[in-house]
């Protein structure tokens, strides 16, 4: 486990498998509505109920969800989508093109989007732009890659590091935000 990072029981089954770094996200953005620094919160995706049996539901997703998480940081709308995969390379199957499309348009706006992509066998999260997601995705589609290695995630993308808070990814945020290269 690398310095300073919450390791938390991982759920097992296929359902599960983004959950326990999904808990760890809202925890950390716990600790920034705290300190007052930002305010990102989980987006519940919409469910709708197509039969009951006693006192239990069945239920479906009512739609396809947009991104996991949404809010304000520095005057500016955030949203991002959170993955999780137990290998050290990003299937991009993983990203949905509808997804793509809504960060696009939260960018278009001014909006600050991306992914946050953990890598549970490198131990390590990355912030991933759009506009390498955009790449490799356009690469895919004309027969190339159909994943991201890690060795490109360390060249191209940004690695969320301990800060303020455990994985403080609006410090990359603020590095990007700094440099003219968010929104």
């Amino acid at each position: 486990m690398r310095k300073g990072h919450f390791k938390s029981h991982r759920p097992s089954g296929q359902g599960n498998r983004g959950r326990a770094f999904e808990e760890y996200i809202d925890f950390n953005n716990s600790l920034y509505l705290s300190n007052r620094m930002a305010v990102v919160t989980k987006l519940p995706t919409a469910m709708k109920i197509v039969g009951t049996q006693g006192k239990k539901h069945a239920a479906v997703f009512d739609k396809k969800s947009t991104v996991d998480y949404y809010g304000v940081y520095a005057g500016r709308p955030i949203l991002f989508d959170a993955k999780s995969v137990a290998r050290t390379s990003f299937p991009l199957n993983m990203v949905h093109a509808h997804q793509v499309d809504y960060l696009e348009r939260v960018e278009e706006q001014g909006g600050i989007a991306f992914l946050l992509v953990e890598l549970r066998e490198a131990d390590t999260t990355f912030y991933l732009p759009l506009g390498m997601l955009r790449k490799y995705l356009k690469d895919a589609r004309q027969g190339g890659r159909k994943s991201i290695p890690i060795a490109d995630f360390e060249v191209y993308a940004y690695e969320v590091r301990r800060g303020r808070v455990p994985l403080d990814y609006l410090a990359v945020v603020d590095k990007l935000l700094e440099r003219g290269q968010v929104g």
